[in-house]
């Protein structure tokens, strides 16, 4: 390479990593200004965000095997003061299918404690007011099925497949053939990726002591984490990719991974649950550590616990919402 061309390359180099600070000190400055925490940030979008969160945490209670004696009182009445608060700014709860839902849910949760002879009266009392907001011909909460029914379903046509696969937090007991994840996996990889690249990995660990520290540093499997036969870990090679128009691919590449491989085990009878990732740099490492064979260049993405459906079980309904509101024609 003669001198012309190497300060050519040195300069592009210095020229992308200029970029790609650039774009990252975009990228912050954006998210933090509109993310929910900022009290500034009061649209309709982000109040319902946060009451879709709320709300399912309360539905997630529910679906547990054994949920905790008298829980969710304390998010019940966080989640009717962000009610309170979405109405104070003047939305109206009739046309939110968010705040509508959370209704259904709260009357849920009353019913259940009630059949389990308690009765939180300060919930009770602050949840009389939006009663009237009821939707008595929806289901909320949790839905109980046979493993036998979701089967039927997870045969039929694509629509009707698609439907009948949920986020579920009971799993049998039963130990996970290795062949399902292959065969679930082998699916997976048809998943898009940019420029074919395929970026992600899926790592199943079947050493219990592997995924019971993991299970032990994972947010979000409070309540079930003991059921949880397995879990996999996803991740995307940061090396697959280039200059700062690329920054946020792992994650993409990532998540339509993950979404083709879940629909993949279910459609092989095996249950899952998506379970975030967003963990500071020293958590990470201890990841890697337990796992002991994810290289650097590889950023976990997210992990999916799985296990086989046990022959009853509950799952959260977790309503959507109206087809207007995501799919906007112009």
């Amino acid at each position: 390479m003669n001198i012309i061309n190497f300060l050519k390359k040195q300069k592009r180099l210095t020229v992308d990593k200029y970029n790609l600070r650039k774009a990252y000190l975009s990228d912050y400055e954006e998210y933090e200004h509109w993310q929910y925490h900022n009290p500034d940030v009061k649209t309709q979008n982000a109040m319902e965000a946060k009451i879709l969160r709320q709300t399912h945490v309360i539905e997630k209670g529910m679906s547990l095997s054994h949920p905790r004696e008298k829980f969710g009182v304390q998010k019940a009445l966080e989640l009717l003061e962000f009610i309170d608060e979405f109405v104070e700014y003047g939305y109206k709860i009739e046309d939110s299918i968010p705040v509508l839902n959370a209704i259904g849910v709260l009357k849920a949760y009353l019913a259940y404690h009630e059949e389990h002879g308690f009765k939180p009266e300060n919930v009770l009392k602050k949840f009389e007011k939006y009663s009237k907001y009821l939707l008595e011909k929806e289901k909320y909460g949790i839905i109980e099925v046979s493993k036998e029914k979701l089967k039927k379903e997870a045969q039929g046509a694509f629509p009707e497949f698609f439907m009948s696969r949920h986020s579920v937090r009971q799993f049998s007991e039963q130990t996970i053939d290795v062949s399902d994840i292959e065969k679930a996996v082998k699916l997976a990889m048809k998943a898009p990726s940019a420029c074919n690249r395929q970026s992600c990995k899926a790592y199943f660990y079947r050493d219990k002591e592997v995924n019971k520290r993991l299970g032990e540093l994972i947010a979000g499997n409070t309540g079930f984490d003991g059921e949880v036969q397995n879990y996999i870990v996803i991740t995307s090679d940061m090396s697959a990719f280039y200059d700062s128009f690329e920054r946020n691919q792992v994650y993409v590449d990532g998540g339509i991974f993950t979404m083709a491989l879940v629909e993949a085990l279910h459609y092989y009878g095996v249950a899952s649950c998506i379970l975030q990732n967003g963990e500071y740099k020293e958590r990470n490492l201890k990841f890697k550590e337990i796992c002991k064979n994810i290289p650097e260049n590889e950023k976990i993405i997210l992990f999916i616990a799985i296990g086989y459906y046990k022959d009853n079980f509950t799952y959260a309904v977790s309503h959507r919402k109206n087809l207007d509101n995501v799919l906007i024609i112009r």
